[in-house]
């Protein structure tokens, strides 16, 4: 797999966008309160749901402020916390 990415900034955030290489994508935004994971299919390569060919379909989302990204690393919360799909 080979992974390339683009970067955006401004002063309130930052987003990642990640080409995963197999029709999905990932996009990682940092705010001032914490980090969402989002990952996508292009429809045309993989379709769950029926969109038009290019469409973006968001699979799934992981979101946490950075006092629970803490407390998560550090094993006081629960894995499966703040995960869902879209």
């Amino acid at each position: 797999m080979s992974i390339t990415y683009t970067e955006t900034k401004s002063d309130t955030d930052s987003r990642t966008w990640i080409d995963i290489g197999d029709g999905r994508h990932m996009t990682i935004s940092i705010t001032g309160e914490g980090i969402v994971m989002d990952v996508f299919a292009i429809s045309e390569h993989i379709d769950y749901s029926g969109n038009p060919p290019g469409d973006d379909e968001r699979l799934g989302t992981v979101e946490m402020t950075f006092d629970e990204w803490a407390e998560w690393v550090l094993g006081l919360m629960p894995r499966a916390y703040h995960m869902s799909n879209a």
